[in-house]
């Protein structure tokens, strides 16, 4: 995959280069520049100065020209000129080859809201990074931003997005040519950052992210109206390959979130121990000894439950929610929408579990979308970024709307009454269910059905 070729300046008024990115001298081929006259030919200078005069303080622009390049050809740029609200400040211009777009896009390297890569593509970079031989070490990260769903409740979901662009062109342009931003899901980015060699130059960037969003979403009276978290490690140093290291990350992402959010969090083994959970840096014994824990839990699920009948309905689910680490499960009707039982987990540090009684509304997803996603056997699992929002849009703002990232769907079709038994983890969750969790899940579900205990 072609590195998409896009470039940071800043000029005056006057159009006098005042700052750089490294990326652009390599494009223009020189090795300073001071003045848009030098690579811009006059035909097109002129209409680009008017346009930089009539951007209003605090607004931005798109507008193309051309620019010429190492190889002396004149390419078209496609450019958001951006004007500070200071009048004295900084005009700033983040433009992109056109032609290297075209190829992009047809690759579908490009994340159509934002401009970032997009899910693929940055995952494909992220790899091919960690294929190489010797591997040479990088720093892996996710960011979202805090508490999205309340900017898209009480702000409209336009703002919303617009949120989520600002965020993605404020994390390109601190990221610069250091490495690559994508756009995976939501309000969810990943950040590979292959040219930071130091600790420091890592959280000079990140703590420049933050800051940026932090300031253009500041109140009046200085509240932080909207701010992100970030969590990441070091390839290869903190784990060996891709899974591993979203997992691990998103562990990082996870702790900053419940230490207060605004801020992001770097693994350190020695202050953040061995971070454990259903991934490749578990050994192939802990991976047994927790597999063989949730074995004996299905069978004494199978003794106390279905045959002997000394375990509650109740007690049952809050096993199950606890061990495979879920959050919440309802079950519906064959053609209900709204749940007629539910539970969901409230976790306390410290203290343990506790639970409560809680209800799902998916009346907003139908006709069109529940029945045809969760009409098969047994099992369906839907996981929130990969879900197929053209063709499920009311299902996706369900999900978003609810903050769940994945949804377990038992389609009970054992006996005559039928229905649905959803098992869910929220977005917030650390939870990542391997292929057996599924099996047992499953083979839970089953129980539930022939046992004839359903709410």
């Amino acid at each position: 995959m072609e590195k998409i070729k896009s470039y940071f300046v800043e000029i005056d008024e006057n159009l006098n280069i005042l700052e750089y990115s490294k990326s652009f001298l390599t494009y223009i081929g020189q090795n300073s520049s001071v003045h848009l006259s030098e690579i811009v030919p006059p035909m097109d200078l002129a209409g680009l100065k008017d346009t930089v005069h009539s951007v209003e303080s605090g607004k931005s622009i798109l507008y193309c020209f051309r620019v010429r390049n190492k190889h002396g050809v004149l390419s078209w740029v496609a450019a958001t000129i951006e004007k500070p609200v200071n009048p004295d400040g900084r005009i700033k211009l983040d433009f992109s080859d056109i032609q290297s777009m075209k190829i992009d896009a047809e690759q579908e390297c490009y994340d159509k809201m934002t401009g970032v890569y997009s899910k693929s593509a940055i995952i494909d970079y992220a790899k091919n990074l960690m294929h190489k031989s010797p591997p040479e070490p990088f720093y892996f990260f996710l960011m979202d931003i805090d508490n999205f769903k309340s900017v898209n409740d009480t702000l409209g979901h336009m703002t919303g997005d617009e949120v989520i662009i600002e965020v993605a062109k404020a994390t390109k342009k601190h990221v610069g040519d250091k490495g690559a931003v994508g756009r995976i899901g939501g309000d969810e980015f990943m950040l590979v950052l292959e040219k930071v060699s130091t600790e420091p130059e890592l959280r000079e960037i990140l703590r420049a992210i933050r800051y940026d969003i932090r300031e253009k979403y500041m109140d009046e009276k200085e509240n932080k109206t909207i701010t992100i978290s970030l969590g990441g490690a070091l390839f290869p140093d903190n784990a060996k390959d891709y899974d591993s290291m979203f997992q691990l990350s998103d562990k990082m992402l996870y702790l900053a979130k419940t230490k207060g959010k605004d801020r992001y969090i770097i693994y350190t083994p020695h202050i953040h121990g061995n971070v454990l959970y259903d991934g490749k840096v578990m050994t192939i014994a802990q991976h047994m000894i927790i597999n063989n824990q949730k074995s004996d839990m299905i069978m004494d699920l199978m003794d106390k439950f279905m045959m002997k009948r000394t375990l509650s309905l109740n007690a049952a689910l809050e096993k199950i929610l606890v061990t495979y680490d879920l959050d919440e499960v309802y079950f519906l009707g064959e053609n209900s929408f709204i749940s007629s039982f539910g539970l969901k987990k409230n976790t306390y540090d410290a203290v343990g579990n506790s639970f409560e009684i809680d209800s799902l509304d998916l009346s907003s997803t139908v006709p069109e979308d529940f029945h045809p996603m969760f009409d098969t056997y047994p099992v369906k699992v839907v996981n929130m970024f990969d879900l197929q929002r053209d063709n499920y849009p009311r299902f996706a703002t369900f999900m978003v709307d609810n903050c769940f990232r994945v949804l377990v769907v038992y389609h009970m079709t054992l006996t005559q009454r039928g229905g649905y038994i959803i098992f869910v983890s929220n977005i917030t969750s650390s939870c990542r269910l391997s292929e057996t969790d599924f099996a047992d899940l499953t083979y839970f579900s089953r129980m539930v059905e022939l046992s004839g205990r359903c709410p």
